[in-house]
């Protein structure tokens, strides 16, 4: 008796068993999706929200699952790829925005980690020996690895087992930094319990600790609120969206069928994602809020001096808060010259400034030098190797997704050239990341590539939704009671929904471009599957 076939006819604990051993895919899209996105979504979480939004990290990822699990049983049960399915028995427009937007995602975002590695290298692990050496050093890493995948069988493996290590690493480290805050004290336990009851209400009003602060202001509180719950919009948007990415629906199929995985494997595929995407993702992205949230949230003395001076190196986030403010009531405040600003800004009221210094971003430097009185020296070493595991798993993902859909748009999966091709593209923006992640060409690529990611996710979804439903597709493998299937795939479709919505509603003309071709794609998707599937 084979392995697959015990732990079909096994219990709960020989399934675990079995099917850990034999995961993969999983795995991998674990090491896409902790990468700096949900870095800065779990740190900013917790500075603004503290853990009152431990539930929400872990509700999109399992908003993702189910998609997920959709897009794998779509997979296993179809003898083509699901890209070539849904050109055909839903719509051409969709299939080819979908593979577009990954290639388009997987550049900008890669960029974004190699960023992240040479911040991790500089900041935290001390090394400096040039921005441009730095990432050279992680593009030809990244490419002989690449290579290496493309060999045979073994090196694939290879690089699967690599992948689980640094996903390992990652929720090693932070869960470790948790461990020391519970072992002195630093960590609120009824907070974090009740951190981890969903309340949607928390979404639209600051937390406990924040307005109390907010109430100290006085005539300041109005414009306050209004900022705190603006703020508190983009974070939860950033860290819903980067739970499940685009990119990640696109990968997943091609990792199934790279294992050999087919209808018997489609049981194993779904412990696979709980097994190596939810649970490293909940444990990696739990720890950082909790961490962030014990270290930041409602405090400002790692920020600014008693009398409301920032401290040094934190001026930029700092001011960044206060600039808003002042903003909005000094009238061509942004034209005024240093001295100038410097007075108003001396002139704010202490506790604005406290406030102020509250709502700050930090990084994962802060974060790392805020531990030193729980973790000493070792504080940024141990963030520093987490990060950059972070960074190098990420941004191999992201060249393995991009080798697939570049191999997929010439209709040349399985050829290694087209797949290393693919894959370069990002690493070539990784490498130049010192200049393209940075100042203006930073937002002149973030911007166009969040708005086309944003909006073709839910779209994405729905093409599997309609997938699922189509016996022009699956055939005798149609499910046959699909009444639960839909309902979950309906609510987590509508979670991503409004999440893009209400991203898109603040990124303005573009963010409006985005949301009627939103509107105008899931007409396309709509009629299209409607058509195809009429004779069925």
């Amino acid at each position: 008796m084979d392995d697959l076939t015990r732990a079909k006819e096994g219990g709960f604990g020989t399934k675990l068993a079995i099917y850990g051993k034999m995961s993969g895919p999983g795995w991998i899209q674990a090491a896409v999706t902790l990468g700096g996105g949900s870095l800065v979504g779990a740190l900013y979480l917790g500075v603004i929200g503290g853990y009152e939004f431990l539930w929400l990290q872990p509700l999109a990822m399992l908003c993702g699952i189910v998609m997920l699990s959709a897009i794998s049983y779509v997979t296993l049960s179809c003898d083509e790829r699901p890209f070539r399915v849904m050109e055909k028995k839903v719509s051409p427009t969709l299939a080819w925005g979908w593979l577009i937007a990954t290639v388009i995602a997987d550049t900008v975002f890669c960029a974004a980690q190699f960023s992240l590695g040479r911040g991790a290298i500089e900041d935290n692990l001390g090394f400096t020996p040039g921005p441009y050496v730095i990432t050279g050093s992680l593009f030809v890493l990244a490419m002989a690895l690449i290579c290496i995948s493309q060999k045979n069988s073994k090196a694939a493996a290879l690089i699967d087992n690599i992948l689980k290590a640094l996903v390992g690493i990652i929720v090693l480290c932070f869960m470790a930094v948790v461990v020391t805050l519970i072992s002195k004290g630093a960590v609120q336990w009824s907070s974090l319990f009740s951190g981890l009851i969903p309340d949607f209400t928390a979404l639209f009003r600051p937390t406990d600790q924040i307005a109390a602060a907010i109430s100290a202001t006085g005539d300041g509180a109005s414009y306050w609120t209004e900022y705190v719950t603006g703020e508190q919009r983009s974070k939860i948007i950033a860290a819903f969206g980067t739970a499940v990415g685009i990119n990640m629906t696109f990968l997943l199929p091609y990792s199934l069928k790279k294992k050999g995985w087919g209808k018997p494997h489609r049981e194993l595929s779904r412990y696979d994602l709980m097994l190596g995407l939810f649970v490293p993702f909940v444990l990696g992205a739990s720890a950082l809020v909790i961490a962030s949230a014990a270290s930041f949230h409602a405090k400002h003395a790692d920020m600014i001096t008693a009398d409301g001076k920032p401290l040094p190196g934190m001026e930029s986030a700092y001011y960044k808060v206060v600039d808003k403010r002042l903003q909005n009531d000094v009238s061509g405040f942004a034209e005024l010259d240093v001295e100038a600003k410097a007075v108003h800004r001396e002139g704010l009221a202490l506790e604005e400034k406290q406030l102020a210094a509250m709502l700050a971003n930090r990084g994962a430097k802060n974060l790392a030098a805020s531990l030193k009185p729980f973790l000493g020296e070792n504080a940024q070493v141990i963030f520093g190797i987490g990060v950059l595991a972070m960074a190098v798993s990420t941004l191999l993902v992201h060249m393995m997704m991009n080798g697939y859909a570049i191999s997929e748009a010439f209709n040349k999966v399985g050829n290694s050239k087209y797949f290393v091709l693919g894959a370069s593209m990002p690493a070539i923006a990784g490498l130049f990341s010192p200049y393209l992640w940075s100042g203006d060409a930073k937002a002149a690529m973030a911007v166009p590539a969040s708005v086309i990611a944003t909006t073709l996710l839910p779209i994405a979804y729905l093409a599997f939704l309609l997938l699922m439903n189509s016996k022009s597709a699956l055939g005798d493998e149609l499910p046959k009671r699909r009444g639960l299937i839909n309902l979950l795939m309906v609510i987590s479709a509508g979670a991503a929904s409004f999440a893009s919505i209400w991203a898109l509603s603040a990124k303005g003309v573009p963010g409006m471009i985005g949301m009627a071709g939103l509107g105008a794609l899931a007409v396309i998707g709509i009629l299209g599957f409607l058509k195809r599937n009429k004779a069925a």
